[in-house]
C-alpha cells in the first residue's frame, strides 16, 4: 500500500532561562502555527507570562513543569509548521483518598472501570475466566479520541495530567505504530487552585490531555540511567502488580534483591533508596518500574504499575549508582526528564535572562515514551530526547 506524501515539517524549539515577561515579549516569535509551551511553576509573574504567550502564540497548548531547587526556572516553547492540536478528556482513576472527606455515593461520578467486578458474581466470573490479570487490568475496551478521528499521524507530542493511562491506551489502539512522547505536567493546586492546568488555545482544563499530532516520524533516544544489579530472570509467578516468584535456584524475588544489595556492601532495602525492576525485550531494557515493597519470607514484591505482570516476562533488578544530573536543552531537540518527588519547594536561582535552542521539560510525574507501545517512566534522572 502506498503512503501519502508527507509534507516537510519545520520546528522551532527554545528554552528561556530566568525569563522576565519583558524579555520573553521582546524575544519570542509571533506565529499562528501550532505551538506548545511549558512554564516552570517557580516562575515569578506567571499571569504576565501567560498573557505574553497567548498574544504571541494564539494557536497553542501549554501547561506547567518543575524546576528543581538550585536551578533556574524556565519557559520552553516549540512551534511546528504542520501539526494538528487535539484534546482529550480521558483520564485515569484518581488516587485513593485516605482520611479525607469522601463525597456521598450518590454524588460520585463512577467510571465503568470503577464498577468492574462490583456486581454479584462478577469478581468470581472474572477470576474464573481471565484470572487475576483480568480483574486487575480494568477496562478491556479502549475509548477513542474524537479530535483524532480520520487524522493521519506518525508521532504524538503530549501534555497530560497525572493519570494519562486511558489516553495512552486510546492512542495505542488508534495508532499502534506511531511514536508517543511527552510529559506528565506539574500539579497546580497552589498555583491555579486546580489539580492540573492544561491550556488549550486560551481555555483552561483541570484534567485530561493535550497534544500535537504530527504526520512525520521522530528520532528518539531513551536513557534510564540505571545499572543492573542481577542477571535477567523469567517471571514464574505473579498476581496483578505483585511479583511472586521467578525461575532460578532462588525463586524468592525479595531475597534475591537483598542478596544483591549485600554483595554491594548494602544492608538491605531502605526507604532512602529506590530500586527498580527492568523489563527486557531482545536483551535490552525497554521499561522500568519502581519497587514499592518486598516480603523476604514470602518473596512477594509490590511494584508501582497499573498493568499486570505476566508469567514469562524477562526482568532484572536495577539501581541508580550515579547522582541524578539535570539535563540541558540541545538544539533541534526535545529533552524530557524525570525528577525525584519533593515534599518541599526549594529555592530556585535567578540569573540574567537568556534563551537557548532546544526544548527542556522536567517533571516529578514522569515522561511518556514509546517502543512503540506508550509507557511512562518515573525513574529520577531518566532522559528521553526526541527530534523531528
Amino acid at each position: 500500500m502506498l503512503r501519502n506524501t508527507i509534507r516537510s515539517l519545520h520546528t522551532r524549539a527554545q528554552t528561556f532561562f530566568s525569563p522576565t515577561p519583558e524579555y520573553v515579549s521582546a524575544n519570542l516569535f509571533h506565529t499562528t502555527d501550532p505551538s506548545l509551551f511549558l512554564l516552570s511553576t517557580s516562575l515569578q509573574h506567571l499571569p504576565q507570562h501567560l498573557s505574553t504567550l497567548q498574544t504571541h502564540l494564539p494557536n497553542s497548548i501549554g501547561s506547567f513543569s518543575i524546576t528543581p531547587a538550585g536551578h533556574e526556572p524556565t519557559l520552553s516553547v516549540a512551534t511546528f509548521s504542520d501539526a494538528r492540536i487535539f484534546r482529550s478528556d480521558l483520564t485515569g482513576r484518581p488516587p485513593a483518598e485516605v482520611g479525607r472527606f469522601q463525597r456521598p455515593e450518590s454524588q460520585r461520578i463512577l467510571r465503568g472501570e470503577d464498577l468492574k467486578g462490583s456486581g454479584q458474581g462478577q469478581a468470581e466470573a472474572l477470576l474464573a475466566g481471565e484470572g487475576w490479570a483480568g480483574l486487575w487490568k480494568g477496562e478491556t475496551t479502549h475509548q477513542r479520541i474524537p479530535d483524532l478521528e480520520g487524522v493521519p499521524a506518525e508521532s504524538f507530542l503530549l501534555l497530560t495530567d497525572g493519570r494519562p493511562g486511558p489516553v495512552l491506551k486510546a492512542l495505542d489502539a488508534m495508532y499502534p505504530a506511531a511514536l508517543k512522547t511527552g510529559i506528565l505536567t506539574a500539579a497546580t493546586p497552589f498555583i491555579t487552585n486546580r489539580p492540573y492546568t492544561l491550556l488549550h488555545r486560551g481555555d483552561i482544563h483541570a484534567s485530561g490531555s493535550l497534544g500535537l499530532a504530527l504526520n512525520t516520524r521522530t528520532t528518539s533516544s531513551l536513557h534510564f540511567g540505571l545499572e543492573p544489579m542481577t542477571p535477567p530472570a523469567v517471571i514464574s509467578g505473579a498476581q496483578g502488580n505483585m511479583l511472586l516468584s521467578f525461575e532460578g535456584a532462588n525463586s524468592n524475588p525479595t531475597q534475591v534483591l537483598i542478596a544483591a544489595l549485600q554483595q554491594r556492601g548494602g544492608t538491605g532495602i531502605t526507604k532512602e533508596e529506590d530500586f527498580y525492576l527492568g523489563f527486557l525485550e531482545n536483551g535490552s531494557v525497554q521499561k522500568v518500574v519502581k519497587i514499592l515493597s518486598g516480603d523476604p519470607s514470602r518473596g512477594a514484591m509490590s511494584l508501582d504499575m497499573e498493568d499486570s505482570l505476566l508469567v514469562g516476562q524477562t526482568i532484572q533488578f536495577m539501581h541508580r549508582e550515579q547522582p541524578v544530573s539535570i539535563p540541558q536543552p540541545s538544539p533541534n531537540t526535545f529533552t524530557f526528564s524525570s525528577l525525584a518527588p519533593s515534599d518541599e519547594a526549594g529555592d530556585v536561582t535567578y540569573r540574567s535572562p537568556r534563551v537557548v535552542d532546544g526544548f527542556l521539560a522536567l517533571s516529578e510525574g514522569g515522561f511518556i515514551y514509546s517502543n512503540p507501545t506508550a509507557s511512562i517512566c518515573t525513574a529520577p534522572g531518566a532522559v528521553n530526547t526526541t527530534s523531528w
